[in-house]
């Protein structure tokens, strides 16, 4: 009878027991995984209903890659011998640590039960997803665009994002909030060369929390020129010539050519030329009119086509001249331009090349006395009576060249009526005559019988009265016919009469 009483009692017992661990255990819900962004780990925080029903806790990573086990494969990274102990912090490196800074990291928790040399595992809990915060700046709207993924685990319970930032050694503070699935923002109106740091913070319906990695974008800029300048403005003809020098260290894509008839407004672009350190840039302005004052300005630009820094203003120098018809043997030059207070250089030329300096002037006005020109006509320096004229400024590193004008001064052609070969007076002794301001010279004598006796294509080149064959030639009048053109372009032609006396 005892013998079937303690038989009874033991089967109670073991089936006691085995009904005791048969239960399942309980499923730990994770409540949230966040990142302490002191360490840049990320730390789960779980829970199980009954702590006492369980003796630990298994936690999971998802493992993307790792030498010894399969990609993309779950593994257990910590076991936790406590029941009441409800959050870890993944500093693990069984399979790797965890790299929430890189990529989102995915986790599970499950408890188990410890029954001799047996371990119960409960199902997994469900899986909860970190936030991993990236971001890039964009130099041409000056923006920075953040993206997030979602956090994974709260389901129905999510509540909206927050978007925090510092810029520099500041204070984070909310800048913006987003619903769940809306992952990016764009931060705008930044400042330059300001570090700025961001992290989403994720908000349950119930106020719990967690945040992503912490993120520092640096908001560059180009190298901006230290300086852009005209250096050069050069009028030649119908187009006017305009060089630059700028900052060959500067991040610079574009120079653009302002224009505008008025120096304070209206002003369009003219011509674009890419920047190149190779070759010294110019611009060329093919509608140029000499007649009008032009201002113009270069911009530099980005590679988004942004302006980042303008050189000064410049004008063309228009100049004018013409004979001075109340002060004879003399021509008369006004000119214009903005520059009020700059010295200009006058030069003058008698051919159209080989311009010489002839005078310094802060005025925009000069009266160029030619008189002694005009004298040096009758000993042997004949010129046409054209005379070419440019004005400049050349300092401070800028150099500006009006047009080029011509003045016409009238011509002067004086024959005597006789000449006497055997004269005691030099002068009279040769046929020639008095000339000044002419080109193209001919003249024809012709003898008794209308032959040609004498030619000239140089006035200062006369006739000495003897013939061809080198005697005199006897005491008469005789026809000569002269051509010339004068500094105005008109051919002049007339004949008349010389005597020849002795």
């Amino acid at each position: 009878m005892k013998i079937h009483l303690y038989n009874l009692l033991l089967l109670f017992l073991i089936l006691l027991n085995n009904n005791i661990f048969s239960q399942p255990v309980e499923i730990p819900v994770i409540d949230y995984v966040t990142i302490n962004q002191a360490t840049s780990l990320p730390v789960i925080h779980w829970s199980v209903p009954i702590p006492s029903a369980v003796n630990g806790y298994a936690i999971k990573r998802f493992i993307r890659s790792y030498p010894t086990v399969p990609d993309n494969t779950w593994h257990t990274i910590q076991r936790i011998d406590n029941p009441n102990v409800f959050n870890f912090e993944d500093n693990s490196i069984t399979y790797g640590a965890a790299k929430p800074n890189l990529y989102s990291e995915i986790y599970e928790v499950t408890a188990f039960k410890i029954n001799g040399s047996d371990t119960t595992y409960s199902l997994p809990s469900e899986k909860h997803k970190t936030i991993f915060l990236n971001g890039s700046y964009d130099y041409c709207p000056n923006s920075i665009s953040l993206i997030w993924n979602n956090y994974i685990g709260w389901d129905s319970n999510f509540k909206q994002y927050e978007i925090y930032c510092k810029e520099n050694n500041g204070s984070f503070t909310k800048i913006a909030q987003t619903n769940y699935n809306d992952t990016s923002f764009i931060h705008s109106n930044l400042n330059y060369h300001s570090n700025y740091t961001y992290y989403i913070k994720a908000v349950r319906n119930d106020g719990v929390e967690s945040v992503s990695n912490l993120k520092k974008i640096t908001v560059s800029t180009i190298n901006f020129p230290a300086f852009l300048r005209i250096d050069s403005v050069t009028a030649d003809n119908s187009e006017l010539h305009i060089s630059f020098d700028y900052d060959k260290n500067a991040d610079t894509e574009d120079f653009i050519l302002y224009k505008s008839s008025s120096k304070d407004k209206d002003y369009v672009s003219y011509e674009t030329i890419k920047n190149s350190v190779n070759v010294k840039p110019e611009f060329t302005d093919t509608n140029f009119d000499k007649n009008d004052l032009a201002y113009y300005y270069i911009t530099a630009t980005d590679y988004c086509g942004q302006s980042v820094i303008n050189s000064d203003t410049v004008s063309n120098i228009i100049l004018s001249a013409e004979s001075n018809l109340i002060n004879e043997r003399s021509n008369k030059l006004e000119w214009k331009d903005m520059f009020r207070d700059s010295v200009y250089k006058i030069y003058r030329s008698v051919s159209g090349n080989d311009f010489e300096l002839i005078t310094e002037s802060e005025n925009q006005f000069y009266n160029d006395n030619i008189q002694n020109i005009f004298e040096n006509q009758f000993s042997t320096n004949t010129t046409s009576g054209k005379f070419y004229y440019y004005v400049l400024i050349n300092s401070n590193s800028f150099y500006n060249r009006s047009n080029i004008v011509c003045a016409e001064q009238k011509e002067t052609v004086i024959f005597p009526n006789a000449f006497n070969p055997k004269s005691n007076i030099e002068e009279n002794r040769i046929f020639k005559p008095k000339s000044a301001f002419i080109s193209d010279y001919q003249l024809t004598i012709y003898g008794s019988f209308g032959d040609i006796i004498f030619e000239s294509k140089n006035p200062d080149y006369g006739w000495d009265g003897t013939l061809k064959n080198g005697q005199l030639a006897p005491v008469s009048s005789y026809l000569y016919f002269v051509r010339y053109k004068n500094a105005y372009g008109n051919l002049i032609k007339y004949k008349n009469y010389i005597t020849l006396v002795y």
